[in-house]
């Protein structure tokens, strides 16, 4: 075959899809001499499409003296940011003093950081080529670089006119859109990019980064994806999918994407922060502060690592460490608000109250980093209930649920899941919670699930009852809710496909939940306290999967749980959304307290123990001797000095971490009278749970 037959085959596989076709047809085609650029050009950039860079770019190399492939390597070194390449190439070719040559030379200035020289010579070539789309790409990128974002826009514009096929101009476009807040414009031009060059990879990061501001970073996460097919190791893609997984609260992915992506590049301060970000939400506070002190290390004059440090050391009730911290933060950054504010945490938890106040009060909210900004408004609340100003208090934690409730993972957080998952679970409780069958062999009998709702006291029993040397505590594991979406994915779905099973697949369940315990318990363990408060929503679910498990239930004043809740900085997920807002607490304390009722009166043999978190703080040693008589263990001198139990533990898991790292206090037992008008537009709804509970 001859060889213009070659490239026109190649073209034409290449218009029906067949890459690799292609490739083979031109890479006989590059054996026949004289080899026309465009042929070059165009294997490369089939390669390119098929994640082999490394074998794209070395036909063009050693044809580089041709200008129009010398031209496709400056432009694609330098769109992909490979910027020392960009500078070898450059610096290898011939000096003429020609049009090209001055192309050449302002890239080179503008990759040793003179913007203002670069575009000058930019300017001398367009006087001499008006028409000429590499002088205004490389115009538009000097003046971006100087402030000049308009005028930037004007010369990217021109040069996609000129050459709608030049993907690097479209690319720098969308990228000046973007600067300008001009979403849609700069989604439209990436996209213009990614349809001439779909492995370009930039283009791929930058709509991804788009897309992430945008707060769609499900389809930002699949833009990475495809960057990284390309590029497994490219550092910034894996950092950003990473981000995008966990704000999905995919936490395992996200954990092997930030891993990789500090593989990928050891040396990237941010990586080692989201991945301790990652492990804090996670509760897993060691972790956390080893990768804030690896951070630390790469940038110590990052104030905003700093407060990250400072939080996890306080959060693991390490408070000589958090000041330490803060002390020696404070000598790199003396003006770091972040810090300060840090700090001001610290002394409010020593009981230095007006300190604490001064701190915050010399603090601009608008000059913290934008993470602290929720946090410094609970934190005021927090300062300003313990000092008894009740109002400011109340103002404050509603200024911190505003911010909370519309945050960027507020947005991506599916309100209506709850509400949903308590339906079914109540649908399915009229019909009686029918299962196909009752277990055998693992009835649960060593099994106890600690439940209630959030805020009422299922933290202090349970570091209480860990203190027993016979029980393991499992804190807020998603144990059941793991077997739960299991379940889910069965034909009938969550709860409705109990009915469906056989004895085999009711055992795959109980033993995937045990699965889970197996590397925790010891044979000292008789009695597995699992505590997941708002698990109260699964306990029919649970009751029917293990019969012999017993239920500790947590209550407290309905008033006091609700204002408990409006007064925390939650992590966002699709339970504690609804406690931005005292309307929806209300509600979906509520609809659980309904649904728990419901299934008191539906499986009135499900054994239960009802713990009142105001009588275990008036009579401590009581309760816990009738708490271990119901679930048969002797009694242990000792349990109720709950603050002994802390040291076993790495960390507490929930927003009580500071509260039972105190001893025994009163002052938030019937705190709500102080928020009394408040609850006002509420009670008709509280009321009826108040009497039954008897308060």
């Amino acid at each position: 075959m001859s060889e213009d037959k070659l490239l026109t085959l190649a073209k034409s596989l290449v218009a029906s899809g067949d890459l690799a076709g292609a490739e083979d047809a031109l890479a006989a085609r590059v054996k026949i001499h004289p080899i026309p650029f465009d042929t070059v050009i165009l294997l490369a950039e089939i390669r390119l499409r098929l994640n082999k860079a490394d074998q794209a770019l070395a036909p063009l190399l050693s044809y580089g003296a041709n200008r129009h492939c010398a031209d496709w390597l400056r432009e694609y070194y330098i769109g992909e940011r490979m910027n020392a390449q960009a500078m070898d190439w450059l610096n290898s070719l011939p000096k003429t003093g020609s049009v090209d040559d001055m192309i050449d030379q302002a890239a080179l200035l503008q990759l040793t950081g003179d913007a203002r020289s670069a575009a000058a010579l930019c300017r001398r070539v367009l006087a001499l080529q008006p028409g000429n789309a590499f002088a205004l790409n490389h115009l538009g990128r000097a003046l971006f670089n100087t402030g000049m974002p308009g005028e930037a826009r004007q010369a990217f514009t021109e040069a996609t006119r000129l050459a709608p096929g030049y993907f690097q101009a479209w690319h720098n476009l969308g990228h000046v859109l973007r600067a300008m807040n001009d979403s849609a414009g700069a989604e439209k031009a990436y996209g213009q990019a990614l349809a001439i060059a779909p492995y370009y990879r930039s283009a791929l990061l930058n709509l991804a980064l788009l897309k992430m501001g945008r707060g769609e970073n499900k389809a930002a996460a699949g833009l990475l994806e495809s960057l990284l097919e390309a590029d497994p190791h490219n550092a910034e893609g894996l950092l950003n999918l990473a981000i995008c997984l966990h704000i999905e609260r995919q936490y395992d992915a996200a954990e092997q994407a930030y891993q990789r992506a500090i593989a990928a590049d050891p040396g990237n301060p941010r990586a080692h922060r989201h991945l301790g970000n990652l492990y804090k939400e996670l509760q897993d506070g060691r972790r956390a502060v080893d990768c804030y002190r690896n951070a630390l290390a790469l940038a110590g004059n990052d104030g905003d690592t700093w407060a990250e440090l400072i939080s996890g050391l306080e959060q693991l009730n390490d408070l000589d460490a958090a000041q330490r911290a803060a002390d020696e933060g404070l000598v790199r950054i003396p003006d770091s608000p972040d810090i300060r504010f840090e700090s001001a945490k610290i002394a409010r938890r020593r009981g230095l109250l007006a300190e604490a106040e001064s701190i915050l009060s010399g603090i601009a909210p608008n000059t913290l980093h934008p993470r602290l900004v929720q946090a410094y408004h609970y934190e005021c609340g927090t300062l300003a209930d313990r000092m008894a100003r009740f109002d400011d208090a109340f103002a404050a934690f509603s200024k911190g649920n505003e911010l909370a409730g519309g945050s960027v993972r507020a947005r991506a957080t599916d309100r209506t899941a709850l509400p949903a998952q308590i339906d079914a679970v109540t649908r399915w409780l009229s019909r009686g919670a029918p299962a196909a069958c009752a277990p055998d062999g693992d009835p649960g009998a060593d099994l106890c699930f600690l439940i209630g709702f959030p805020r009422s006291g299922t933290t202090l029993l349970d570091v209480m009852l860990d203190g027993h040397r016979q029980v393991l505590s499992i804190e807020e594991k998603p144990t059941v809710e793991r077997v739960a979406f299991h379940l889910d994915r069965l034909p009938g779905h969550y709860p409705f496909a109990m009915e469906h099973l056989d004895s085999a697949a009711m055992a795959d369940l109980r033993a995937l939940y045990r699965s889970q315990l197996s590397s925790l318990r010891g044979p000292q363990h008789l009695q597995i306290i699992d505590k997941m408060p708002i698990r109260t929503i699964h306990a029919p679910f649970v009751h029917r999967l293990f019969p012999e498990a017993t239920f500790l239930f947590a209550e407290r004043h309905p008033c006091d749980v609700i204002l408990s809740n409006f007064m925390q900085q939650y992590a966002i997920n699709e339970a504690m959304i609804h406690f931005t807002r005292m309307a929806s607490a209300v509600e979906i304390f509520d609809r659980v307290m309904r649904l728990w009722q419901t299934a008191r009166v539906a499986m009135p043999e499900m054994r239960v123990h009802n713990v009142r978190y105001e009588t275990l703080l008036e009579d401590t040693e009581s309760v816990l001797r009738g708490t271990c008589d119901f679930l048969g263990l002797p009694w242990q001198e000792g349990l109720q000095d709950h603050r002994s139990n802390l040291g076993s533990r790495t960390q507490i898991q929930t927003n009580s971490y500071h509260q039972v790292a105190e001893p025994v206090y009163q002052r938030s037992k019937f705190r709500w009278l102080n928020y009394r008008n408040h609850f006002e537009p509420y009670m008709n709804v509280l009321q009826p749970h108040i009497d039954r509970m008897g308060y």
